[in-house]
């Protein structure tokens, strides 16, 4: 199949040097290298250079192009990776244009199970997780901050890798750092937090997080060859935010590729080895299973040792995705949801 993903942003896609992306950009990027590796031919183009008929797949990842390609007579299959529909709420504006996008679809995609049931106006939308690239992000095979024998931490390092803020808020705490930081506070253990420059701005309003004297912030946007130092030489990672809309997100799968235990508020149907899921968003608690995870690393370790990395992998996920185009061959764009839904239903039973 000849398929075209729609660029949606300045953000480069297919960098020179080292590797930095934004999280849409990184997920078109694997899919574009894994689509070719099963056989199919890939471009990026922005939406005005998209002629209806000249390709298989047409692949939007931002409603408001949806809606401009579906005014153009162009066919699309739509990924929505957009939080603020849910944050704004249904009598939205935001709501409003990624259901229209949904809806003129000829089906959708989103990465976390909860919000199919959010957009119960539409039978369009089906879950692909998100994927993971396990040969990039990979464990040192050393343990450095534990004992070898007790497999008990020597220096517990606690990681926190996320852009805090929400609609245009900085200050808004949805990626939980607070909780983080008051975690590591009431045990003594140094956190770190690694993301872009909206965790500065987070910072400036938050101070009295950061004056924590155990604090790191690297808020510059590293590359992934960087991040990934921060997963190999951290103990623990937490994640306990308040809003996601990925199940698993990714810094959860790069954690677990890594074999980084996690703490995390997840919700999602897929199992992720080595996580301790939260069941509130509660200080105490993170603290009550940082101590689980100190207390049972062996057993912790070994089950993330042995687990199977392509479960996760981006090949997989893609592989899933090759069905779901060869969907658009029995699907019409002017099929009703009902109608979607069943074909979807019948092709994967």
């Amino acid at each position: 199949m000849k398929i075209v993903q729609v660029i949606s942003s300045s953000l480069p896609i297919k960098p020179t040097g080292e590797r930095q992306y934004g999280a849409v950009e990184l997920i078109m990027e694997e899919y574009r290298k894994k689509l070719i590796d099963l056989g199919h031919t890939v471009e990026f183009k922005w939406l005005n250079d998209v002629v209806e008929g000249e390709q298989d797949i047409v692949h939007i990842h931002v409603a408001n192009l949806c809606v401009e390609a579906k005014r153009k007579g162009i066919s699309y299959i739509y990924s929505n990776h957009d939080h603020h529909s849910f944050y704004y709420g249904k009598d939205s504006g935001v709501f409003k244009e990624q259901l229209e996008a949904i809806k003129g679809s000829v089906f959708s995609i989103t990465h976390a199970e909860s919000v199919i049931n959010y957009f119960s106006e539409t039978d369009k939308l089906f879950y692909l997780p998100h994927g993971v690239d396990t040969d990039f992000y990979t464990h040192t095979g050393i343990v450095p901050t534990y004992s070898l024998i007790h497999f008990n931490f020597i220096a517990p390092r606690l990681l926190m890798v996320a852009a805090n803020g929400m609609a245009g808020d900085y200050g808004i705490d949805r990626k939980g750092f607070r909780l983080g930081i008051e975690a590591a506070k009431k045990l003594n253990m140094p956190i770190t937090i690694v993301g872009n420059e909206a965790n500065i701005e987070f910072f400036k309003i938050h101070k009295d997080l950061a004056a924590y004297y155990n604090l790191t912030v690297d808020a510059s946007n590293c590359t992934e060859q960087q991040k990934i130092k921060y997963y190999q030489t951290h103990s623990i990672f937490l994640h306990p935010s308040s809003l996601e809309f990925g199940s698993p997100n990714i810094t959860l799968l790069e954690s677990w590729s890594c074999r980084l235990p996690s703490i995390a508020a997840y919700d999602g149907l897929i199992k992720i080895d080595g996580m301790q899921v939260l069941k509130a968003l509660d200080v105490d608690e993170i603290c009550e299973r940082i101590n689980y995870i100190h207390d049972n690393y062996a057993k912790i370790y070994f089950e993330m040792k042995e687990a199977d990395r392509m479960k996760h992998d981006w090949s997989t996920v893609v592989a899933q995705l090759d069905k779901m185009y060869r969907l658009f061959a029995i699907i019409n764009n002017e099929d009703t949801s009902e109608i979607v839904k069943n074909k979807y239903i019948a092709t994967y039973a």
